[in-house]
Parts: C-alpha cells; sequence; structure tokens
C-alpha cells in the first residue's frame, strides 16, 4: 500500500458582490455566504486548566470554505475557497475494515470501492494465484483546467462534472509479466482520459524494483526481503558520469571526481560517495533555480522533490537549459566547492575519509520528548543509514535542512501465501508501546540491519517460539 497522490483538491478565486460584500458571484445569481461558527480550544499557559476557547467564523460558499488569509501561502486580497473530494464523498468508515474479512481477490476489490476518502495504491493477492493493483478515492472530473492552479470563477458553471468511476481508475489484475508492485510513482498511462496529478514520486525505485522482479530466477521469501534494503541509487547511475567528469576538470575537486568515478551507486552508509553525490546535487539545485526563483521560491521547490527530480536530470543529461545561468560543467564545480566546505565542516578536509552514515542518520524520537534534554533516554536512538530519496531503502532527508532521515519504512514485511504460520517483519521501535519496557525498541537493530525476524500466528507455532508469557490478572 502506497500514497498515490490523487489530486482531490482545487482552489476557487470568487467574484464578491460589488454591492454587496456578504455575497458572492454564482454566475448571475448573488448568494449569501455560508456562516458557521466553531469554537476551538487553544493552549494557553496563563490560565487555570491551561486552555482558552476562541470562536471563529467559517465562510462558505457551493465549493467549500474560504481558506484565503488563513492557510500559509494565500496572503491575499482576493477570497479563495477551497473544494475537496472526501468532504463530498466520505462514507460512513474508512473502509479498511471489510479488507481484513477479504478471503480472496475479487472480495478484495469489492472493499476498495468504499475507500473513498484516501487516494492509495493497493497491491494484492490471494492463494489462488491472482493479484491485482487499484488505486482508491474519489477524483473529480474537471471539466476546465487541472486544478494546478487557482480558478477564476465567471460564470454558474460546476468546474468538476462528476468522479472518476471506479472502474476507469488506475488499475491492473493479473498482469500478463507475473507481479505489481508501486513505489509513489506516476501510475497513470500516457493515454489516460482523465487528469490524476501532477504530483507523483519520481520513477527511480519503480524501475529499480523492475530490475529486481524481472531478473532471471524464481524469486523467494528471503529476495523480497532484500529488495526492500535495496540502495543502488537509479539517479546516481545516470547523472554521476557527467558530474564526476565536470569534477575531474579541476584540481580542487578532482579527488572527489574520483571517488564518484569508482563508485558502483550503492548508498552504502559506510561510502563517500553518497555523501558527495548528494551534497554536490543538492548544492547544483541552488546553483540552477536560486537566480530566477529567489531564495524562498527555491527552498520551497527543493523540499517537494516529485516535482522538479527527473525534470533537472534531463536537463543535466540534456547538457543545457535556460534555467542554467552558466555552463552545466561550471554549476557543478561550484556546486562541489559548496560540498566540500559543508562536508569539511562535518566530518574533517580529506573526501577519502567521508562516510554517507556518518551525516545521514536515522532518528527514532518518542513523541514525549521530539527533542532536548531526555530525548535521546526515550526514543530509540540515533542510528546511521544507507539508501535515500531514490532506493528502495527509502531514506528522504531535509533538503533544506540535511541530511537526517525524515521519511522511510514505518514496517517492513513479507508475506508467503504458502505459510500460514509466519511473515517476515520488522518495525523501527518494537513490539510495546510500554515506555522502559524491555521490548519497547527490541526490533530497532534489526531494522536497522536487516536480520529476518519472524511473526508467528498459529497458537502451536506461538507456543513453540514464546521466550516469555504476559499474564494480565484484573
Amino acid at each position: 500500500m502506497t500514497n498515490s497522490y490523487g489530486d482531490t483538491q482545487d482552489l476557487f478565486i470568487e467574484t464578491i458582490d460589488p454591492a454587496d460584500p456578504n455575497h458572492y458571484m454564482e454566475g448571475g445569481r448573488s448568494l449569501p455566504f455560508g456562516v458557521l461558527k466553531e469554537r476551538i480550544r487553544i493552549k494557553n499557559s496563563k490560565t487555570a486548566d491551561g486552555f482558552q476557547e476562541e470562536e471563529i467564523t467559517v465562510r462558505l460558499t457551493n465549493r467549500g470554505p474560504v481558506v484565503s488569509g488563513i492557510l500559509k501561502g494565500l496572503d491575499t486580497q482576493n477570497v479563495i475557497t477551497m473544494r475537496w473530494s472526501p468532504f463530498e464523498t466520505m462514507e460512513p468508515s474508512l473502509g479498511l475494515d471489510q479488507l481484513m474479512k477479504s478471503r480472496n481477490v475479487a472480495e478484495i476489490r469489492d472493499g476498495l470501492r468504499h475507500i473513498t476518502t484516501i487516494m492509495l495504491n493497493f497491491v494484492f493477492a490471494d492463494r489462488k494465484g491472482h493479484f491485482g493493483w487499484q488505486t482508491t478515492g474519489r477524483i473529480p472530473v474537471r471539466v476546465r483546467g487541472n486544478g494546478l492552479i487557482p480558478f477564476r470563477v465567471t460564470d454558474g458553471r460546476d468546474n468538476w462534472s462528476g468522479w472518476i468511476s471506479f472502474e476507469k481508475m488506475p488499475q491492473s489484475y493479473d498482469a500478463g509479466k507475473g507481479w505489481l508492485g508501486t513505489c509513489n510513482h506516476y501510475t497513470v498511462p500516457c493515454d489516460y482520459p482523465y487528469y490524476y496529478t501532477s504530483h507523483a514520486s519520481a520513477s527511480y525505485r519503480y524501475r529499480r524494483l523492475t530490475e529486481l522482479m524481472n531478473s532471471p530466477g524464481k524469486k523467494t521469501v528471503d529476495d523480497h526481503w532484500n529488495f526492500q534494503r535495496d540502495d543502488l541509487n537509479l539517479m546516481a547511475r545516470q547523472i554521476v558520469p557527467v558530474m564526476s567528469k565536470a569534477l575531474l576538470a579541476h584540481k580542487d575537486t578532482e579527488a572527489m571526481g574520483r571517488i564518484l568515478q569508482s563508485w558502483d551507486y550503492h548508498d552504502d552508509p559506510d561510502l563517500a560517495a553518497p555523501a558527495i553525490f548528494q551534497a554536490v546535487y543538492r548544492h547544483f539545485f541552488f546553483a540552477v533555480y536560486q537566480d530566477k526563483l529567489g531564495s524562498d521560491l527555491t527552498k520551497l521547490l527543493i523540499d517537494n522533490p516529485y516535482f522538479w527530480q527527473e525534470s533537472l536530470q534531463r536537463m543535466v543529461l540534456a547538457g543545457e537549459s535556460s534555467w542554467f545561468p552558466e555552463s552545466r560543467d561550471v554549476l557543478f564545480h561550484r556546486a562541489a566547492l559548496e560540498a566540500y566546505r559543508e562536508m569539511s565542516r562535518l566530518q574533517g578536509d580529506n573526501p577519502q575519509t567521508w562516510k554517507w552514515g556518518r551525516v545521514h542518520h536515522l532518528k527514532l524520537v518518542s513523541p514525549l520528548r521530539l527533542k532536548g534534554f531526555g530525548s535521546g533516554l526515550l526514543g530509540g536512538g540515533s542510528h546511521a543509514m544507507g539508501g535515500s530519496q531514490e532506493t528502495l531503502l527509502r531514506a528522504r532527508f531535509d533538503y533544506n535542512k540535511p541530511y537526517d532521515v525524515t521519511v522511510s519504512a514505518s514496517l517492513r514485511m513479507v508475506a508467503d501465501l504458502g505459510d500460514p504460520d509466519k511473515v517476515l517483519a520488522v518495525l523501527p521501535g518494537g513490539v510495546s508501546g510500554r515506555q522502559f519496557d524491555h521490548h519497547h525498541q527490541d526490533q530497532v537493530g534489526p531494522f536497522m540491519s536487516g536480520e529476518k525476524r519472524y511473526w508467528w500466528f498459529s497458537d502451536q507455532k506461538i507456543r513453540e517460539h514464546a521466550t516469555e508469557k504476559l499474564r494480565l490478572v484484573p
């Protein structure tokens, strides 16, 4: 199950009735704003109970609530409303409960029809050899535009004519290639008749999954377990030959270029090359975009890599672009000098001794104490981690605050449908949620190392593999 990023929200620029600011225009009609009063509680340490109550007024049009002046980035004189499909299509439950009772692919598919609120990719299989992939949620059919920019309301026509039907949502069943998978990537075919999204992961992880799944031989449980920890970076495989050549042309970046030139493109935490690549490419991004976009927009863009990773790669491989303020190789050299200064501060001035895992950490923190004194005691510690945004071993970092991991797997699991007794699974935490319990963090080590752990299901197997017993006495 992964996020499909189906676009369910649109912003609309409303036209206010010039004769009455409490009305908006719906074509030739002047309609009053709907008004909703809501009371909310806000933290206030100066009150007796630590909270204060405030009443807020929400204005509504036929499309949804007014969000201008409220949402960050919408500080405007225009009145802007937001329309969101789950608000109009939400069913009594999320629909996930029905999936737990499904016995085969047909029943799973029927259950997925009722998941209208969340836009997800589901990949599933049954013991009879049937398998499928289905996206969920309700995506509007847009009459004009695609929702990328606010739509100005000029007449009374509804810009959403309905919903993409469940049967026409992106899907596949019993694919001839023998497998299905998703990696948050853009799954919509080029001839798809509807707008689905413009925000999806770059294809690097899915392309690597394709390489592994299409490799010769039958895939075992252990193979699938290892696939989840695969750290081959396909973006680096495309870009590094160009980047290293630019660095090798200058004495002050030659050492970094040599390290990149000999790299096998695995984001191994013990290697220097992944750290050099990520640092240089990050600074290269700023060198490309900052002149035209300015500092604030550039920081906003870099923190949304789904929007730029593959487009920037195309520019790099083409060798030129109107975005480049100087030649590509000059920008790479400039970025490498910035990267050297950055890494020297963090790891010393010898690139040969740098390590990706020295700057790329997974920090497991407790919600009781996210930072500051005591956070290390309550959390699961800080761990050197391989992988990156571009690898199946998912380990994304914040490009504006590099390089600690901000997005990674919350569970690794492989289920063999022919084995009812157990699954392979591990959490980046433990099997107990009780603070200071000795099982609170007992899977952190296996999660980081890749050690296999089994979760047993049958009563007999649970008894056979039990190491201790907890008795709850009323």
